[in-house]
């Protein structure tokens, strides 16, 4: 579907600069920018080299007067938006797909989409407008939120609750046991049972082939509007607050929890029972063992003040040189002991 940029300014709150009945056909990237296809320009460093007959988003000042393009205020804001309105999105058809398996005594709305090969076990609820893609599993007295899509081969497991709009992305495992065993006096680990439940609050998404798992009692949650990337793990007990930002491969360890709008950089973690306060970040490789204040940000194994780590670094890296100088101050210092020695005899 093309738009001509004249109704693109108005869907973005922009101002259109030269011809607004120039038909866009989508959006180019910064790598392969083309006529006909609208580029969203953040940094002006790139500019030069995009070529005059590009249509181009940009900031207020920003657009010559030989070019056609639309002013904005937020580029960013902007950039999400138009690719929302070129997104090629099908809506998936209502109802039960014949190869789906759905219990007698489970409900499905009217309004829902169960896809192939899904599985509706006993009691689990699918709500108006949820979408389960295909050979989704979803178990016993689970529930299924309004507008939320689950994508293939997701497993939805027994007393899960999936809150509204949410997304669970492709191989997603929401409701596993989790990690709880105990060494008995022969030293053999025994299986706690885990009998509680994952909560996923509204606006929620989950990155493909993520595990939330199960509490050992009470609740595994995951706050409103929260969005973790691939590979991210949440073990038992877990809690996030609203709007938490959770990068690949992230894993937080049983009890632990985080604030409001907590960031956790690539293969970061938490341990048992730490506590991340509101706002805070913990860097790549963050290893977070005892709690983080709110606000903070924080590096390293074990995690500190990010400042204090990255001036560590630095030294890290002069540990050669520092030896170097040592050993020839140890060499000067032994010639000078020698040197002042009295003569035997």
């Amino acid at each position: 579907m093309g738009w001509e940029l004249e109704a693109l300014a108005q869907r973005i709150g922009g101002k259109v600069r030269g011809n607004g009945k120039l038909e866009i056909s989508g959006i180019a990237s910064p790598q392969s920018p083309q006529p006909g296809f609208l580029l969203t320009v953040w940094d002006r460093k790139i500019l030069p080299s995009v070529p005059g007959n590009v249509p181009i988003v940009a900031p207020y000042g920003w657009i010559e007067d030989s070019r056609d393009g639309i002013e904005v205020e937020d580029p960013r804001a902007a950039f999400r938006e138009l690719l929302g309105l070129f997104a090629d999105t099908v809506s998936p058809p209502r109802g039960i797909h014949e190869t789906a398996f759905v219990s007698p005594g489970a409900e499905v709305h009217p309004q829902a989409s169960v896809g192939p090969f899904c599985i509706v076990e006993e009691g689990a609820v699918i709500g108006k407008g949820a979408v389960l893609r295909g050979h989704v599993f979803v178990g016993r007295k689970a529930c299924i939120g309004e507008g939320s899509v689950v994508e293939p081969m997701a497993v939805v497991m027994e007393n899960t609750i999936i809150g509204r709009n949410c997304l669970v992305h492709a191989g997603c495992a929401l409701g596993c046991d989790g990690f709880g065993f105990e060494r008995n006096p022969g030293g053999f680990p025994v299986k706690v049972p885990q009998v509680g439940r994952v909560v996923l609050e509204d606006e929620v998404e989950i990155g493909a082939c993520s595990t939330v798992d199960r509490a050992t009692i009470g609740e595994t949650r995951i706050g409103a509007g929260t969005k973790t990337d691939d590979h991210v793990h949440v073990g038992h007990n877990a809690r996030t607050g609203k709007g938490c930002l959770l990068v690949a491969f992230a894993g937080m360890a049983g009890s632990s929890s985080l604030g409001n709008g907590v960031t956790m950089a690539a293969r970061s973690g938490t341990a048992d029972h730490v506590r991340v306060g509101d706002g805070a970040i913990l860097t790549g490789c963050a290893g977070a063992t005892k709690d983080v204040p709110e606000g903070a940000v924080v590096s390293g194994f074990p995690a500190r003040d990010h400042r204090e780590d990255m001036k560590a670094q630095v030294l890290l890296r002069r540990l050669p040189e520092l030896l170097q100088r040592i050993l020839e101050l140890e060499t000067r210092l032994a010639e000078i002991e020698t040197k002042g020695t009295p003569a035997d005899g």
